[in-house]
């Protein structure tokens, strides 16, 4: 059975009535461990080596599948009976699994477990099959009679090596170290339908990788949004702690427009859209105020909530305010929860605090399993995620199955009563959304959990442009023309566009010629600029490419927006305009060009930039480069004399770099510390280039 290191609690109450899988994961010889990713102090949780084993392999990938880390003990009697007891005692031990490993070829021997004061039980390792031994496996102690105390396990090696890699304890008391839960749980909403009057919510982000949660509003914190908090996640985001300062009360109301949602605060506030203090008229406001309802701005306290399967949220306001639609945004690293008009920022996600009725209820959990999206790069894409199945009060194993079984499937259709790991696999041969439901049964208990698949292509820019407005995207491997701040502009085979960066959170580094992949975002038409919002993080790799910009003796067309473009002596008006032939192209300094303050409209240019749209079709100039190479005719104007210029008129001259920066300024300015290269000195109107 493939081993599942994640760590899933379902419940844990300070009366212990449900049962609990706590698995360690070994780190060294000396078997230091962890849960998840805690590592553990062998203080207050973990394992007190009785004897160290032989060393610590940490594993590798191999053509027969993941070799995981483990301890080695070998056959020598240094070694034998090594092994480790816990720090923590365990209540009504009914299993314990233990994850280990061989050599390819060779490793017996025997694992010794004591619970407490009990007889030690052995399970025999046997040699095994020829290449096989490096295959992780699982081996279980099944108690006929639940036992309670501390576990200590040690291990005989008559034959190479044994590799232990973790041990499973499933019990009704558990590590109290499980990253992700506590004793008060709030778990994900996938529906509407679970949500009742009166129920205690934390508004989060389920598919976000930032933990983060909607704070309660606080004058000192939030201005036109709701700041957000830190919280603990559950890996596969299901469920999430508590943090007192984010808890809501949901209210359900009726309305002439039907029910309606309210939320309010611990002092019995509202949240409210379009500011709340009538005085106020920012319509991005998401505050809170002692009402719900105002003429001006409506049933501004007054929700509409409908939820996707996945557990995104869409929490619509049903004031007069175009910015209705509350969502997460990082805010540029200061993440805030706010009000706009389009769905341009994540969706947010309900949990809800869990309430059980009657704690001696047979029951069954397992998370909702959301592969998330995947992209077909060939003709077919599969994967597999592994759950863990809890539950409580069973008296009969877990038959498992899936309603349609086209998409998905399960490595098994029989688990322990107490829960166990449960993959799930897919493959899928088209782009879409794919949608399954897993039923668990016992007896009379049954749970139904969504599956969920979205399966999308990768596509070039030209794909991309055809794309809806705020449709999410995922780009084809793409290079770098240019970057400035939070604009990126890239190129492929078949077009150009624009990444927007708006926090400069994911492109900080970049630099021209890189090449790009993994790009995803929401695909918009800014104002005629092909442009998509980033969403997540990509890859980035200089491989020294060097771009080289389309020679244009026109004016840009729109197949050109977003492309790298130069213009070869050319000249200015009074204007500010560029005269290619006959045509004129508008200007916009999008990257602040500082050339562009100081044109000669006598003199002739060489002028690199990215055509943009702003109003019409622009060029956003990055360089501007004089054609006139000496200095001769500034002679009247200047003295040089040891690297120093002089005005001879008492005019302020200027050096610039070839793009634009001011690099020396003044009535005198020196040359001696110029590293050798092109550099342009300005007069009044004149420019001329010069080469150091």
């Amino acid at each position: 059975m493939k081993h599942l290191l994640n760590i899933f609690l379902l419940l844990f109450f300070p009366v212990a009535l449900h049962a609990v899988t706590s698995t360690y994961v070994f780190y060294n010889a000396q078997w230091g461990s962890t849960i998840g990713t805690l590592k553990l102090d062998n203080t207050t949780d973990g394992w007190l080596s009785d004897r160290d084993g032989a060393g610590y392999s940490e594993g590798r990938l191999t053509p027969q599948g993941y070799m995981y880390a483990g301890v080695q003990i070998t056959d020598k009697q240094a070694y034998q009976h090594a092994g480790a007891t816990s720090v923590l005692s365990f209540t009504d031990i009914r299993k314990i699994v233990v994850n280990y490993r061989t050599n390819a070829s060779k490793g017996k021997g025997t694992i010794y477990i004591q619970v407490g004061d009990n007889e030690a039980q052995q399970i025999d390792i046997v040699q095994p099959e020829k290449g096989r031994g490096e295959i992780n496996r699982d081996i279980a102690l099944t108690l006929t009679q639940p036992q309670s105390g501390k576990v200590r396990f040690y291990v005989d090696c008559t034959e190479n090596s044994i590799y232990i890699n973790s041990i499973t304890i499933k019990a009704a008391t558990g590590s109290q170290n499980i990253p992700g839960l506590t004793a008060d749980i709030f778990r994900l909403v996938t529906s509407a339908d679970q949500l009742e009057d009166g129920d205690q919510l934390i508004i989060g982000v389920s598919g976000n990788e930032h933990d983060y949660v909607m704070g309660l509003y606080d004058e000192w914190n939030s201005r036109n949004n709701i700041y957000a908090l830190k919280d603990t996640y559950s890996a596969d985001r299901q469920s999430l702690n508590l943090v007192p300062e984010a808890v809501y009360d949901l209210h359900i109301g009726d309305s002439d427009d039907g029910p309606y949602y309210a939320l309010s605060d611990v002092d019995g506030y509202w949240i409210v859209a379009s500011g709340g203090n009538p005085n106020h008229s920012n319509n991005n406001y998401l505050t809170i105020w002692d009402t719900i309802y105002s003429p001006r701005y409506g049933w501004y306290g007054a929700w509409d909530i409908s939820v996707e399967q996945d557990g995104s949220a869409q929490i619509v306001n049903r004031g007069v305010s175009r910015s209705n639609k509350l969502q997460f945004n990082l805010n540029g690293g200061t993440p805030i929860f706010a009000c706009y008009a389009d769905w341009t920022q994540t969706k947010p996600s309900l949990y809800k605090r869990v309430v059980i009725d009657n704690p001696t209820e047979p029951l069954i959990h397992a998370p909702m399993c959301n592969f998330g999206t995947v992209l077909l790069t060939d003709n077919t894409v599969s994967g597999s995620r592994t759950i863990t199945v809890n539950a409580v009060n069973l008296t009969d194993d877990i038959s498992v199955r899936l309603a349609k079984a086209e998409v998905f499937a399960l490595d098994q259709t029989l688990i322990d009563r107490d829960g166990d790991p449960l993959t799930i696999s897919y493959e899928a041969h088209e782009v879409g959304r794919f949608v399954d439901t897993l039923i668990l049964s016992s007896k009379t208990t049954q749970l139904r959990v969504p599956v969920i698949l979205d399966v999308q292509q990768l596509l070039t820019i030209q794909q991309a442009k055809r794309l809806a407005d705020l449709t999410q995207c995922y780009l084809n491997e793409v290079v770098v023309t240019k970057k400035y701040d939070r604009y990126i502009f890239v190129s492929d085979k078949t077009g150009s566009m624009l990444l927007y960066d708006s926090g400069n959170l994911y492109g900080k580094d970049l630099k021209t010629g890189m090449l790009l992949n993994g790009v995803a975002g929401k695909y918009k038409n800014y104002y005629g600029n092909p442009e998509i919002t980033l969403t997540s993080s990509f890859n980035a790799q200089d491989k020294g490419y060097v771009i080289h910009p389309e020679v244009l003796t026109f004016a840009p067309d729109s197949q050109r927006i977003c492309s790298y473009v130069r213009y070869e002596s050319v000249s200015f008006d009074e204007q500010g305009n560029l005269h290619a032939g006959n045509e004129v192209v508008k200007i916009y300094d999008l990257f602040r060009c500082q050339a562009l303050s100081n044109i000669n409209t006598n003199a002739r240019y060489d002028v690199e930039g990215m055509v943009y749209v702003y109003n019409d079709i622009c060029l956003a100039p990055f360089l501007v480069e004089s054609q006139q190479t000496d200095l001769d005719l500034l002679s009247s104007s200047l003295i040089i004399t040891d690297d120093i210029i002089r005005s001879t008129d008492n005019q302020t001259i200027t050096i610039y770099n070839t793009h634009g920066q001011t690099l020396r300024q003044g009535r005198e300015v020196s040359l001696g510390d110029l590293s050798r290269g092109v550099y342009i000195i300005s007069i009044g109107n004149n420019n001329t280039k010069i080469i150091l």
